[in-house]
C-alpha cells in the first residue's frame, strides 16, 4: 500500500527518506543487549520495578526491528505504524519507573513529614498521568497527529511538575537535615544520591519528549520528521543513555524486598533500606 495521494493542502508521507538499515540494526542490537542485562539484573534482585524498564526496552527493540522492515519497503503501513507507536510510547515505561522512585526516595530520606503529599500519591498521580499519556499517544498514532501532540504536551507537563515536586521536596528535606545535623543526628545521604540520579534520567527523557513535541508540532513535511538523523540524535541517544544510567547506577537498589504493611504513609509502597538490597 502506498502513501495517500497529495493535494494542495495535504502533503503527508510515511517516510520522506529510506530508513537507514545500519542505524536500525545497531539501535535494535543495543537495546536488545540492554534488555538482556536488565532482565538478568531483575532475575538476580527480583526487584519488580525493573520490569517497566524491560518493557520499555523491548518496545525499542521491536520498534527498530520494524524500521528494518521499512528500509526494504518504506511504503508498507504495518512496519511504519508499529515502529512509530512503539518508539513513541516505549519511553513512557522509563518515565513510570522514574515517577515511582520519587515516593520511595521520600521514604528512604524519612521525609514523609516534610513532603507536600504522602509518598504513595506521588506514584499514583504521576504514573496515572503517564498511563493517560500512553493511551493518548497510542491512539494518536492510529487516529490523528493532534492527539499525539496532546499526549506529548501532557508528558512534558507531567515531567515538569515531577521535577518541581522533587526539587520542592529536596529543599524542604535539606532544611530538615540541617536541623538534624545541628542536633547531632547521624546523616543519611543516600536519598540525595537517588534524587540526583532521578534528576539526570528525568532530564534525558524530558529532552526527548520536548524534541518529539516540536517534531510533531512542526508537521509531517517539516525538517525534523523529514530527516532521519534527528530521530537517532534526539530520541535514540537520550533513551540509550537513560536506560544505561538506570542499569549502571541502579536507583532501584535502594528498594528492598520487604514491604511496609499497613503504613498510612507508604500505602503499601516498597520499604526502603538504608543500604543496597541484598
Amino acid at each position: 500500500m502506498a502513501n495517500p495521494p497529495k493535494a494542495k493542502n495535504f502533503d503527508w508521507e510515511m517516510y520522506r527518506y529510506i530508513p537507514s538499515l545500519a542505524g536500525a540494526i545497531i539501535s535494535m542490537i543495543i537495546f536488545l543487549i540492554l534488555t538482556l542485562l536488565l532482565f538478568w539484573q531483575w532475575f538476580r534482585t527480583r526487584n519488580h520495578i525493573l520490569i517497566f524498564v524491560v518493557i520499555g526496552t523491548i518496545s525499542e527493540v521491536i520498534g527498530y526491528g520494524n524500521r528494518i522492515g521499512s528500509h526494504f519497503d518504506n511504503q508498507a503501513w504495518g512496519p511504519f505504524i508499529t515502529q512509530g507507536t512503539l518508539l513513541l510510547v516505549g519511553p513512557l515505561f522509563f518515565a513510570a519507573t522514574i515517577y515511582m522512585m520519587l515516593g520511595r526516595t521520600i521514604v528512604l530520606a524519612g521525609g514523609e513529614d516534610v513532603s507536600l503529599i504522602r509518598p504513595r500519591w506521588y506514584t499514583r498521580v504521576f504514573v496515572g498521568a503517564d498511563i493517560f499519556t500512553l493511551v493518548l499517544q497510542g491512539l494518536g498514532t492510529f487516529q490523528s497527529e493532534k492527539i499525539v501532540i496532546a499526549g506529548l504536551a501532557l508528558q512534558v507537563a507531567t515531567f515538569v511538575f515531577f521535577l518541581i515536586a522533587a526539587i520542592d521536596f529536596q529543599l524542604r528535606m535539606e532544611r530538615k537535615a540541617a536541623i538534624s545535623a545541628s542536633l547531632g543526628t547521624p546523616a543519611n545521604n543516600q536519598w540525595r544520591k537517588l534524587l540526583w540520579i532521578l534528576y539526570t534520567v528525568s532530564s534525558l527523557v524530558l529532552f526527548r519528549c520536548i524534541f518529539r513535541l516540536i517534531e510533531y508540532a512542526m508537521g509531517n513535511a517539516a525538517y525534523l520528521i523529514a530527516h532521519e538523523w534527528t530521530l537517532y540524535v534526539f530520541d535514540t541517544t537520550p533513551m540509550f543513555l537513560t536506560v544505561a544510567l538506570l542499569l549502571v547506577l541502579q536507583p532501584t537498589r535502594y528498594v528492598t524486598k520487604e514491604y511496609r504493611k499497613g503504613s498510612s504513609d507508604s500505602g503499601g509502597e516498597v520499604q526502603l533500606g538504608s543500604g543496597q538490597a541484598k
